[in-house]
């Protein structure tokens, strides 16, 4: 037998026991407490905890043994903080997810540079895809036509129709003005090992509007549109999932704020936003942003900004004051979402180890403990202060030690993924229903 299936056994005989036990304490004792009617109620017989933290548990076999391969990080620190009462709901979305008792959860990340190049997102949605259910790419921008760096999972092509709209940031992070009778090709594709395939393609513009319109051979697609406050939502579904489709924009000219790309199967749905050169700070005057954040109505906002607040003179009041009236705005349009506050990874400022961002972590941290939001912290888990060098030599972070390449934003991305696993196991093995 080997060490992993040991492992697995060893678990079942533990779980076995502690059923046994608990069976046998139900037919001595009887107990009408308002907490053992609210475990009732919150886990129907349907959602198998227990199940959960087993699967979890064997999920984390697999994660643990890649990561031995990578000496220079501390996994053992690997775990969200303050999620047990901040991110429940969100939590037990999933455990109905995988129960079959809801059809779609969905995440928002909101990031800088270190997002917008799709390989940190990009690797934590394949990742938890394969676990909880691929419901589609999610969003999507031809960042491109923008001028801009796109993620490598996806592209679109277009000749004409299209033209940035100069700092206004949208739901994707940048806004195009795009007019009657604009055409791009759109194409996905597997580049992180899931299927990237659609037939449901939403958009977001400005009003009056525009709406999508696709021509597939063999398919008469449905389409559906809404005006929801300033914004225009246009969607069009068929039958047969595709990855390559020419959409021809329809309407007045109006700016145009997102794309999102769905299937039929129940899943999960991550979408990320990365604004280069983005922080709390310089994102206060863009409302439009907000707002369509809360049009998706996402399950769980994950927060990945920091890392340029913390360069330049750095003052911790205004810091502090910026990530204020930031969550304002954003409370403002999702008041109920649960927050997860991802750290900013290690970096060099003039240099020499930005101590700034030391600063800038423990006023995300307080914040969020005053204010029931959950945080992870990438810089303790890649090494600590001055880590970067050690991924540098690796070949794990660019040369201006400030940045990452494509498999350092990787392993990020899978660093997320198994502290996602980890402590939605952690919430499985001590919910109600598991024990």
């Amino acid at each position: 037998m080997s060490y992993r299936d040991l492992l697995f056994t060893l678990v079942l005989a533990l779980a076995f026991a502690l059923l046994l036990s608990f069976s046998n304490a139900e037919e001595t004792e009887t107990t009408d407490s308002p907490e053992d009617s609210l475990s009732t109620e919150e886990y129907p017989l349907d959602m198998d905890t227990l199940e959960e933290f087993i699967q979890s548990y064997y999920l984390l076999l697999d994660s643990n043994e890649y990561l031995t391969k990578f000496k220079f990080i501390n996994p053992e620190k690997n775990l969200f903080r303050g999620d047990k009462p901040a991110l429940k709901g969100f939590y037990e979305k999933l455990l109905e997810l995988r129960s079959g008792l809801r059809n779609r959860v969905s995440i928002y990340q909101i990031g800088d540079s270190h997002i917008q190049s799709g390989y940190f997102p990009g690797t934590a949605r394949s990742s938890l895809q394969k676990y909880f259910g691929n419901a589609g790419r999610g969003l999507v921008f031809p960042l491109r036509l923008a001028g801009t760096n796109q993620p490598d999972d996806y592209k679109f092509s277009s000749s004409s129709g299209f033209n940035r709209v100069s700092a206004e940031h949208g739901l994707c992070g940048y806004t195009l003005a795009a007019r009657d009778g604009s055409t791009t090709q759109l194409s996905t594709n597997n580049f992180y090992g899931v299927n990237n395939a659609f037939n449901k393609l939403s958009m977001i513009s400005s009003l009056p509007g525009l709406k999508a319109k696709i021509d597939l051979p063999n398919e008469e697609p449905k389409g559906f549109d809404a005006k929801l406050g300033d914004y225009y939502y246009s969607t069009i579904s068929w039958n047969k999932q595709s990855s390559n489709l020419k959409l021809t924009l329809q309407g007045e000219s109006s700016k145009l704020y997102a794309l999102l790309l769905e299937n039929e199967n129940p899943g999960l749905l991550f979408h990320s936003t990365g604004i280069n050169g983005a922080g709390f700070y310089n994102l206060l005057d863009q409302p439009q942003l907000f707002q369509q954040i809360g049009m998706l109505n996402p399950d769980l906002i994950v927060i990945s900004l920091g890392t340029n607040d913390a360069q330049g003179n750095y003052r911790n009041e205004f810091f502090k004051a910026n990530l204020g009236k930031f969550m304002a705005l954003l409370r403002a349009a999702n008041p109920k979402t649960p927050v997860l506050f991802t750290l900013p990874p290690d970096s060099n400022k003039r240099k020499k180890h930005n101590s700034d961002l030391a600063k800038v972590e423990k006023a995300l941290i307080d914040y969020a403990k005053d204010n029931d939001c959950a945080w992870w912290n990438l810089s303790d888990v890649m090494g600590g202060n001055g880590s970067v060098q050690k991924w540098r030599k690796e070949d794990m972070a660019s040369s201006d030690l400030l940045h990452y390449t494509p498999k350092g934003y990787m392993l990020q991305g899978y660093l997320f993924y198994q502290a996602f696993i980890k402590s939605y196991k952690e919430f499985s093995e001590t919910s109600p229903k598991g024990n």
